[in-house]
């Protein structure tokens, strides 16, 4: 009997009660290259689920009518059977339900096998074990006379102000009157209707992000298309701007800026200038477009224009991120289709579009000074990778039969491959294996190059799972194919160290340090976050690393905070004005909310989202504004810019916390904050600690440019409830 598997944790298969043979029918897909390949489907399909432990009571509920097609009601009860008719599908979503709530976790998924023969009915039993379910699994469910109606959406938060009951002075000051913008813009006044930005019309503003008075579209109003404008590859004058409401934005083309190759460490190691003083912007690719799953439930389209067509390229530049990080959008697999379950590393995804749809996304991006990384899966494939696909037809017979960890034969031909962590759809690939390498290395290299895409690095998914050695071959080969290429580890456990260094990976994501930005506001307890970046000082000083407050894998922040109005502006400053490199992910600087658990699983956490809808918001808009004030106060100043400037902590209670940021140069800032409800006071010892004795003066770019003086060595500052403060050293 053909393997099954499941993506539920400790999921368990064993053999069916029965089987029986029928004469049905067989479906067929294309492998990629143009390899053909048969996937037989039965037409018939009999599956009993069980939940071990667990009452009878308790439904299984699913994306197939058999399964209640999500309705609780309708679901099949544990350990009952059921015949799917013709199927379809290679691959059923479901959840457990106790008959209030679903179980916690991702949306576990049953992988129907292959038929061995085209007339076949199959028979199936899976197995589950209890993972993070509520105690009321083990009772009756709730008798419910009809379905529930959808709860309503979530109101988008609001951001209250970051000097909420602030002194007379600091009130309406947009925030950036007479600094200096970031070195490749420059601004000029410049109306357009599309943004028209009533809260900034001082003409001294020199840095406007135009998220002011938004006047909606009428209903159903197409948005225009983006055109992006035709330039010589070696023109160096800035040759792309946009309308930003009250002024017009110029931008260097990334093209015109050069080889940043030799601008790293003396030792060659960390990322180059680009990436360490930039702003990361990631997008979840597939989810973002609207079609993440199973590829056979979607047409083809160019839907990765979507960047250019509904302004979000504009939107990353108003915003000042500097760099886009797109996840997965190489060519998947037939059956779990999210993208990491790679068919194909030199194709884009149909989904998505062809290789030249990506080239025109970069060219845009590229236009505006925006550089692009995209992910790269490189831990392991799918299963229809035509090597895997070879491997199970052949057997060790393969040519290929090395390319895989732990694959085994089977006693009537033909081999199964274990997948990473379990993963049956993700065979994991053997890096010891020259021609794996080389594989890799093409790839990296091909969308990397003018025939490729042009891209500008990697964000390498499950980095630690894969040996530090192959990451030095890794860059090597990229670096000599873009020297100022950046190559992001995905580092989940262990030693950052091992993985991010010279001739290794130039940054790594910071997951040490991540959830203290969130679960200190939670608790209100800065002796997490204060102990969090001591640790990731002591142990990661001398990396460049990303940090994030969230991403595909994690809940929202707009709904992992508590109190998300009043503890957002304070999550997204500790993480974009601290050390390291910020990462903000698509939707949060709209106020998106999104949470695993649900019939979503995990989609809940990548949806698509319309652009201008989100924007016709006033509180989306708000914390747009918000979030865009403090990426350009960061880009604005040379302490907070360059992620490697040191960060000196001053002080910190349970409830306020001031760290100074220190280049090497010797420019200086101080930030503070306060969680609380309640106006605060700090005495911050900038003498002892950062060599700013009495006479020295800090300005306060939030406020207007008010200055402070040193006295007795201290900083005497007044915290507003929920509210920060910024000071640069004169």
């Amino acid at each position: 009997m053909a393997a099954l598997s499941t993506t539920g944790p400790a999921a368990v298969a064993r053999p069916a009660r029965s089987l029986s043979l029928t004469t049905r029918r067989s479906t067929h897909a294309r492998a990629p290259a143009g390899r053909a390949r048969t996937v037989r489907v039965a037409a018939q399909v009999r599956i009993q689920f069980e939940l071990e432990g667990a009452s009878p009571d308790v439904r299984v509920i699913g994306n197939h009518p058999a399964l209640g097609n999500w309705d609780p009601a309708h679901g099949l009860r544990n350990g009952d059977f059921v015949t799917l008719e013709d199927p379809g599908a290679m691959s059923l979503e479901y959840k457990w339900h106790n008959g209030s709530e679903y179980e916690m976790g991702g949306n576990r998924m049953v992988v129907l096998p292959d038929a061995a023969d085209r007339d076949v009915t199959l028979a199936l039993a899976v197995v589950d074990r209890l993972r993070a379910v509520p105690d009321v699994v083990y009772q009756p469910p709730v008798v419910q006379q009809q379905q529930a109606p959808p709860p309503a959406p979530a109101p988008v938060p609001t951001v209250e102000p970051m000097y909420k009951g602030q002194p007379a002075q600091y009130a309406g000051q947009s925030g950036y009157d007479g600094y200096q913008a970031p070195a490749n813009i420059t601004y000029h006044d410049h109306h357009d209707p599309y943004y028209d930005n009533d809260d900034h019309d001082n003409d001294n503003d020199v840095i406007d992000h135009s998220y002011g008075s938004y006047q909606a579209p009428a209903a159903h109003e197409a948005p225009p298309a983006y055109e992006a404008p035709t330039r010589s590859h070696d023109d160096a004058s800035p040759g792309a701007s946009i309308d930003d409401g009250a002024k017009r934005m110029q931008f260097v083309p990334v093209s015109a800026v050069g080889s940043d190759a030799g601008d790293r460490k003396p030792d060659g190691s960390g990322p180059p200038r680009w990436f360490r003083e930039g702003v990361v912007y990631s997008i979840q690719t597939l989810g973002f477009c609207g079609c993440e799953g199973p590829p056979g439930s979607f047409s083809e389209g160019e839907r990765l224009m979507k960047l250019l067509n509904e302004g979000w390229i504009e939107h990353l530049a108003r915003l000042g991120c500097t760099v886009l990080y797109l996840g997965p959008l190489m060519r998947a697999s037939h059956d779990l289709g999210h993208g990491y379950d790679t068919a194909d590393y030199f194709q884009l995804d149909p989904r998505l579009g062809t290789v030249e749809t990506l080239r025109a996304v970069v060219d845009a991006c590229h236009l505006l000074g925006i550089r692009v990384i995209v992910d790269g899966v490189f831990n392991h494939t799918g299963r229809d990778h035509f090597a895997a696909q070879d491997v199970v037809r052949n057997g060790r017979s393969s040519p290929y039969w090395d390319w895989y960890r732990g694959a085994r034969e089977l006693p009537g031909g033909g081999a199964e491959i274990p997948g990473w962590e379990g993963h049956a759809g993700l065979p994991q690939l053997n890096h010891q294996n020259p021609e794996v390498r080389r594989h890799i290395m093409d790839c990296g290299r091909f969308w990397m190059s003018s025939e490729g895409a042009n891209i500008d690095g990697w964000r390498l998914d499950v980095a630690h799972e894969v040996a530090p050695e192959f990451w030095r071959e890794f860059s090597a080969a990229c670096r000599d194919a873009k020297p100022d290429c950046v190559l992001l580890g995905e580092l989940m456990h262990g030693d950052y160290n091992t993985h991010v260094g010279p001739g290794l990976l130039d940054s790594g994501t910071n997951y040490q340090l991540s959830k203290a930005l969130w679960s200190s506001l939670n608790d209100h307890n800065y002796w997490e976050l204060s102990h969090s970046y001591g640790r990731d000082k002591e142990m990661y000083g001398a990396l460049t690393m990303l940090n994030f407050l969230g991403n595909h894998d994690q809940m929202r922040i707009h709904s992992r905070l508590n109190n998300p109005s009043a503890h957002y502006p304070l999550a997204a400053a500790s993480m974009i004005l601290g050390r390291g490199v910020p990462c903000l992910y698509y939707g949060d600087e709209l106020g998106e909310q999104g949470k695993p658990g649900g019939p979503e699983g995990d989609l809940a956490m990548r949806r698509a989202i319309d652009l201008r809808d989100a924007l016709a918001n006033q509180n989306a808009k708000d914390i747009a504004r918000c979030t865009a004030e403090l990426v350009a106060l960061r880009r604005s100043h040379e302490a907070l810019r360059d992620a490697d400037a040191d960060q000196v902590p001053l002080a910190h209670t349970n409830e306020t916390m001031a760290f100074a940021r220190v280049a090497h140069g010797g420019a200086s800032a101080v930030v503070a904050f306060n969680n609380s409800d309640n106006s605060q006071r700090m005495t911050l010892p900038v003498g002892e600690k950062i060599g700013a004795h009495d006479g020295c003066e800090f300005e306060e770019p939030l406020a207007n440019g008010q200055r402070l003086h040193v006295s007795g060595g201290q900083l005497h500052v007044e915290l507003p409830p929920n509210g920060l403060r910024v000071f640069l050293r004169v």
